[in-house]
């Protein structure tokens, strides 16, 4: 008897039900014994709080009710792991590298966006490609690209804000600008391309430009399908998934895999491009050409055997740089000039600080600005971009240390926990960058005062983060390479706007969301932060 794919979908589906029964089951006690709240649901536990996009709430009440180190319910109740506590973090992302891995199964669904890259691999596929991708990021290479930052940031000055206010203040959305600023900073400096005029009425010349403008809103739309996507990829192949995404009668999610295609027709297309250049001599190996992309094919033609990559790899490399890039950055950005308008004691503080500063600045000059600095460090602890967790996933049988005990629910004190192969953890990012004990009990506070010199006050305990001693772009091997691009970058256009514009909030509510896991602002169900804006 003969199996059509369907009936292969379902016997995968019972096989994988079956063993995640099993799993709970046999699951080890001492996961049970981790305090966490009540699971709402046989089926997906806690898993409709933890991915609901106003879930605020839900993630607060794991940072300050439950301890360090938090059980929550994954699908038919199998215990996963919400970890802020530093001694773990430690392990998991530094002293362990080889036992946390990035969620096998996130990565995935990774792969199936973008292909065979840095975010989509483990072992030695991830050294290879970090390899070749960390010297384009390195310091040296990204204070050369300054100068186009601040080209970058007066072009959204001169073309996206101020045609705008010919007759005084007026009310724009602040998100678009922004949005529009960082995927031209990343296509000018990553690959050499310009996505966007930064005029009025040519944010629509590139398709690629307004497919990535509007990818994130769709994904916001699609927040209902997050929970599945892991466990999908746990019983289907990509080309089963990419089945199932044709299938399933989603607008948006369509709208969501024609984005991802066209992206990566144009991603091949900017790489094939460069590659052509350099063989017909455009763009020599020693050339002193200063975009990521340029770099990493160079990197590329210089590495050594068994290290290059393919077509495909680069593609995919170019592909997840531009959308991480663009959507964290913004999404920084954007948060920077809510709190801004909100505090507008800090916006005045922070503007005399920079009209005292030469209008173009070098490296130095922008690492010098304490408070823009401090600003900036306060932004990214208490709001990362990136929130409010990064997924991990046990490899083997382990032990998990705590530097701060937990009382487990039978009144017994836990000092490590044992840890079974396959248990998938949350690397609570926002947690750790509010914990109490490492911050104060101000810590829920905006407080850019807190810094001096890149340390915090009250910061009285360690963490592995590789930037402030938090948790926003991680740490180990797969903290951000592109950690100091952002900061340059959220810099050099506060330093551009701030120098010209005050800003001031718009008489709407504007609410902030998890779109998967970027948090954007969102006004009446649109991704947008109006917000009025005054020449100084």
């Amino acid at each position: 008897m003969s199996f059509s794919l369907f009936q292969y979908g379902v016997l995968a589906l019972a096989l994988y039900v079956a063993w995640s029964i099993l799993q709970r089951v046999f699951a080890s006690t001492a996961l049970h014994n981790i305090p966490g709240p009540p699971s709402r649901s046989i089926l997906t536990g806690n898993l409709s709080e933890f991915y609901d996009p106003d879930g605020w709430d839900f993630h607060k009440d794991l940072e300050e009710k439950y301890g360090q180190v938090v059980k929550i319910r994954g699908f038919l109740g199998a215990p996963q792991l919400y970890v802020f506590d530093p001694v773990a973090l430690q392990s998991m992302l530094v002293q362990s590298i080889d036992v946390y891995e990035e969620n096998l199964h996130y990565m995935r669904v990774y792969g199936l966006l973008w292909g065979p890259g840095i975010l989509s691999s483990i072992g030695e596929d991830h050294h290879r490609y970090r390899k070749i991708l960390v010297p384009a990021f390195a310091t040296g290479k990204i204070r050369e690209m300054i100068p186009l930052f601040y080209e970058v940031a007066e072009k959204a000055r001169d073309g996206l804000i101020s045609p705008f206010l010919h007759d005084g203040p007026r009310e724009l959305d602040l998100n678009n600008v922004l949005n529009r600023t960082s995927l031209e900073m990343i296509g000018r400096t990553g690959v050499g391309y310009s996505f966007d005029a930064m005029t009025p009425g040519h944010e629509g010349d590139d398709k690629y430009a307004v497919t990535l403008k509007e990818l994130l809103p769709t994904v916001f739309k699609m927040g209902m399908f997050f929970p599945f996507l892991p466990w999908a990829s746990r019983i289907a192949s990509p080309a089963f998934l990419r089945f199932l995404v044709d299938m399933i009668p989603s607008k948006t999610l369509h709208e969501a895999r024609d984005m991802v295609d066209f992206m990566e027709v144009k991603a091949k297309e900017l790489i094939l491009d460069k590659k052509e250049a350099v063989k017909c001599g455009q763009l020599e190996v020693a050339d002193d050409a200063k975009d990521v992309m340029s770099l990493l094919l160079k990197g590329n033609l210089q590495a050594e055997e068994g290290m290059s990559l393919t077509d495909e790899e680069l593609v995919a490399q170019i592909g997840m740089i531009i959308s991480a890039a663009t959507d964290t950055t913004s999404s920084a950005l954007d948060r920077s000039f809510h709190l801004l308008s909100l505090h507008p004691e800090i916006q005045e503080k922070l503007r005399a600080e920079i009209i005292e500063a030469p209008e173009h600045m070098n490296y130095e000059e922008l690492g010098s600005l304490p408070y823009l600095d401090a600003f900036i460090h306060e932004v990214l602890r208490l709001y990362p971009p990136v929130a409010p967790v990064m997924f991990r996933e046990t490899l083997q049988d382990t032990v998990l240390p705590l530097g701060a005990p937990i009382i487990g629910l039978d009144g017994s004190e836990i000092r490590s926990i044992p840890i079974p192969k396959g248990t998938a953890l949350y690397v609570a990012i926002a947690a750790a960058n509010h914990n109490k004990q490492i911050w104060g009990d101000n810590a829920l506070e905006f407080k850019p005062e807190r810094w001096q010199n890149g340390k915090a006050g009250a910061a009285t305990e360690r963490m592995c983060g590789i930037y402030g001693n938090m948790m926003t772009f991680l740490g180990g091997v797969r903290s951000c390479i592109g950690f100091q691009f952002s900061l340059l970058e959220i810099k050099v256009v506060l330093s551009v706007l701030l120098r010209d514009f005050k800003f001031s909030p718009a008489d709407v509510a504007v609410k902030w969301k998890l779109a998967g896991i970027i948090a954007v602002p969102n006004v009446d169900g649109k991704v947008q932060l109006p917000m009025i804006v005054a020449r100084i």
